[in-house]
């Protein structure tokens, strides 16, 4: 796992790229798809699911092999990621999780807190849902 570039705001030890297009490209030259969480630092849910649905090792295990992880802020996003966000109903509410394809497809997302066997439900399935015509 990632040890060199943990989450910005949260304990984590998966790799996290703070750039969209940094983790987009990591993504095409692995071939996975993309985990990008929206969150604050302020807000307990944007860390309980980084530091502990995220931390169960069977979620930090499949993330590792099959996703790149990329953190986006809130409150401050960068330009690629509130053009994503600002498409997604649920926009206001953190965290958000948008499951790209490594070519920038948007696959599913979803919003709020999610316990672990959801959210290892969503990263098993993104995949498969199909790609939307929202891209990054």
């Amino acid at each position: 796992m990632g040890a060199a570039g943990g989450h910005p705001h949260f304990l984590s030890p998966l790799l996290w790229h703070a750039s969209l297009a940094e983790g987009l490209l990591a993504a095409r030259e692995s071939k996975r798809s993309v985990l990008l969480v929206v969150g604050r630092q302020s807000c307990g849910g944007s860390r309980a699911l980084v530091e502990k649905t995220i931390a169960k090792e069977e979620i930090l295990e499949y993330l590792d092999s099959h996703y790149v992880c990329v953190a986006g802020d809130a409150d401050s996003p960068e330009p690629a990621v509130a053009a994503l966000v600002a498409r997604m109903p649920q926009h206001d509410r953190t965290p958000l999780c948008l499951y790209l394809s490594f070519d920038g497809d948007l696959m599913h997302s979803t919003s709020g807190g999610r316990p672990p066997a959801v959210f290892l439900s969503d990263l098993l399935e993104a995949p498969h849902r199909g790609r939307h015509a929202v891209r990054a």
